[in-house]
């Protein structure tokens, strides 16, 4: 078999940089979906919240989306793997602040939302980095296979993580669970930070339009594509829909009957 016919048949797992990145979303995943328990049950649980402050917290956790356009324009501009590593570490950083409050007897509900707001934030920075940075880890032809595992740990770490998240609220208590999130940031930054990924450079800022003209740019080729188009609307109505169930949930099913 030739050289070529061996690269040909590498799969995404033979690139160490793309064995890292998938360490790092399956950990980051695993542990947001523990928060995603853990917040609204600290919320309900430990500050007796209302279905409004519930709603608020729903609310502001999914306000940063609404710059989703600013950071896929930024991720264009700027490395990836620096702004995943800060990502992670303003996360991290976030989170801890919940336990030490709630320890200390000053936990508001302000303050989880102003919490949710920087991980939902973080979220939008970690995406769009990690998708553009995608290219530069593995070749043209194993995009497809790579994006395939990525999807398949999502789903697995997603699962578990909320699974997880469950059983430790009921075993450790609401507080000390977000800790869990906050390390799983942590062991991102750190395998991140362990990544060695040729980034191709950017064009100056000088020489290439403004941010607006980009965002702008972009948005006309997504509505002029049919199929992007259609994918986007379909997955803007199902956020909208789990939206709206995630924001009661967690009310309904930690408030004593």
């Amino acid at each position: 078999m030739t050289a070529a016919g061996q690269k040909s048949k590498a799969t995404a797992w033979s690139r160490p940089a793309f064995r890292i990145l998938l360490g790092s979303e399956a950990v980051t995943l695993s542990g947001s979906a523990v928060s995603a328990v853990a917040l609204p049950a600290l919320a309900v649980l430990e500050l007796r919240a209302s279905t409004s402050e519930v709603a608020a917290l729903a609310f502001f956790g999914s306000l940063p989306n609404a710059v989703a356009l600013w950071a896929g324009a930024l991720s264009d501009r700027h490395p990836k793997r620096p702004q995943l590593i800060a990502s992670d570490l303003a996360a991290a950083g976030a989170l801890v602040t919940v336990p030490a409050a709630a320890f200390a007897g000053m936990l508001t509900i302000g303050q989880l939302c102003a919490v949710a707001i920087v991980l939902g934030a973080a979220k939008v920075v970690h995406d769009a980095a990690a998708i553009s940075l995608l290219p530069a880890v593995v070749d043209p032809d194993q995009l497809q296979d790579a994006n395939a595992k990525l999807g398949a740990a999502s789903s697995v770490a997603d699962s578990a993580g909320t699974n997880a998240g469950a059983a430790l609220v009921g075993a450790v208590g609401a507080a000390r669970s977000v800790l869990v999130d906050a390390v799983s940031f942590l062991v991102s930054a750190a395998l991140l930070w362990r990544m060695r990924v040729p980034e191709t450079a950017t064009t100056p800022d000088a020489d290439r339009p403004g941010l607006v003209r980009d965002i702008a740019d972009g948005v006309r080729y997504v509505a002029r594509q049919p199929t992007i188009r259609t994918v986007i609307a379909a997955l803007a109505t199902l956020s909208f829909g789990l939206a709206i169930m995630n924001t009661y949930w967690a009310y309904y099913l930690f408030v004593p009957a």
